[in-house]
């Protein structure tokens, strides 16, 4: 199990003290981010899910994962709301109790532990997961101020017409994604029923091979700029509801409820036990709600993930 995990992590920490000791600075950390979100990266989801056999795909799969994450963010939510906190604190944090860091930290370790099966199942999760969870984040939010009145001082024809751009723009932002668009090309690929031309197949694996080295370095050096000191008791919570509860939840699910394979309900409760990703943290900046705590738990949520990933593959099996 360490010769999976010690490597991840170590990469991890490298980012961050490049980052942190500035040996990379701010230009240098987004240089290498573009590069992988535009080449490696879509070099390697494309490859993956252009050599899947969907005739055997486990298609309960994003049933199982999405519909016990809303369950648990709708619970959030409630709760929240019920407690007195805003229609956008309540929506931030139940959407960063369920948002995970599926791709930078998600393709690499799936890829290492469970192998193309395996990454096949997360790519189908992360092709859904901002279009779906940012979406009903969005509706949430402007549907809920709508109706408590939150925003009763626009007119309605100025809060229709806000809504459906920031619909919009979140559909688009969602789908026109560097990553979303090479699994779609990839799945397209695959029902063609072709096989990749050889060149084409060794150029996307030596492109694509560097794509989870990268990531896991960015990933460490992402979390310079995020304080864990930051409202650290809402950051805890929000850090054991993202790492504890959603993974056993998802787990229950997929195995007494959708009775999912052994491979399918391992990546899934790994994906769920994943930390807070960053488009929950974008997503308090959008609506400036919850900034401070979410900030924290991605950081703490990190940290957690680092302590608890090595029992629960332990548990899972390989």
């Amino acid at each position: 199990m360490s010769s999976i995990l010690l490597p991840i992590f170590l990469l991890i920490a490298i980012g961050y003290g490049a980052a942190r000791l500035r040996v990379v600075g701010d230009d240098g950390v987004k240089a290498m981010s573009d590069l992988s979100f535009m080449l490696f990266l879509p070099a390697l989801l494309f490859r993956a899910m252009a050599r899947t056999d969907f005739a055997a795909f486990p298609m309960l799969a994003p049933a199982a994962y999405f519909g016990t994450g809303v369950a648990l963010f709708a619970l959030a939510y409630l709760v929240l709301r019920r407690r007195g906190a805003s229609v956008r604190t309540a929506t931030v944090f139940g959407m960063s109790g369920t948002y995970g860091n599926l791709v930078m930290l998600g393709v690499p370790l799936v890829r290492l532990a469970y192998g193309e099966r395996g990454l096949a199942v997360l790519l189908s999760l992360i092709a859904l997961h901002a279009l779906f969870l940012l979406t009903l984040a969005t509706l949430v939010v402007e549907i809920g101020e709508r109706a408590a009145g939150d925003l009763s001082g626009e007119g309605a024809h100025a809060r229709r017409s806000r809504w459906i751009a920031t619909f919009v723009d979140v559909v688009r932002t969602a789908v026109l994604h560097p990553v979303i668009v090479p699994i779609i090309a990839g799945f397209a690929w695959a029902q063609t029923g072709w096989t990749l031309p050889a060149p084409i197949d060794a150029t996307l694996s030596l492109i694509g091979g560097a794509a989870p080295t990268l990531c896991l370095i960015l990933l460490g050096a992402s979390l310079v700029q995020f304080d864990p000191r930051a409202e650290l008791g809402t950051a805890l919570r929000l850090t054991l509801m993202k790492s504890l509860v959603q993974p056993l939840a998802v787990y229950a699910a997929g195995r007494w409820i959708f009775g999912l394979d052994q491979l399918t309900l391992s990546v899934l409760t790994v994906a769920a036990s994943l930390p807070i990703g960053a488009n929950a943290y974008l997503l308090a900046q959008r609506y400036q709600a919850g900034l401070a705590p979410v900030s924290a738990g991605v950081t703490l949520s990190t940290v957690a993930t680092g302590l608890t990933i090595g029992p629960l593959l332990g548990f899972l099996g390989r």
